[in-house]
């Protein structure tokens, strides 16, 4: 069971940083183009992941998966977005809009959504976790934070 946790915390650190830095040049040329692509194209990309990590619970009962699956991806968010807007980005002030907690609800409900109304399909996917997995997932999400780091530190724009 720990390795799932790991697998999970690895998921949410990659779609966290994976989903802003898609969303970084839209939100920064209108940050009305980057709440609705957050509000339409990251939910999409947060219910991949929610999938991908609740296919791989090692328990029967896929809905307390979900329910891990959920606290994990929502505290990670929270932190990931203080660090984010606070420490790299010194905005804290735009962090918290209406659209932020929406996100939060919808990371916080999206893996009971994903597997309630795709039980079958993670019934029928099911496996276990293996090295390969920790090894991609984390390089995609260290790669996705590095490069957004650089791009804020270094004030590249479009």
């Amino acid at each position: 069971m720990n390795k799932w946790f790991l697998y999970n915390l690895i998921f949410g650190f990659a779609v966290y940083w994976m989903s802003n830095l898609i969303l970084w040049f839209p939100w920064s040329i209108n940050p009305i183009l980057g709440m609705t692509l957050m509000l339409t194209v990251s939910p999409i990309i947060w219910a991949i992941s929610s999938f991908l990590c609740i296919r791989t619970f090692p328990k029967k009962n896929i809905m307390i998966g979900a329910i891990y699956n959920s606290l994990i991806f929502l505290v990670l968010a929270v932190i990931m977005d203080y660090m984010f807007f606070g420490l790299i980005r010194n905005a804290m002030d735009q962090l918290y809009h209406p659209t932020t907690f929406y996100g939060y609800g919808f990371v916080a409900i999206l893996p009971f959504i994903v597997a309630f109304g795709f039980r079958k399909k993670i019934e029928s996917k099911r496996r276990d976790i293996c090295k390969a997995d920790y090894i991609k997932t984390g390089t995609i999400g260290l790669v996705c934070f590095g490069l957004l780091t650089l791009i804020i530190l270094l004030g590249i724009k479009l």
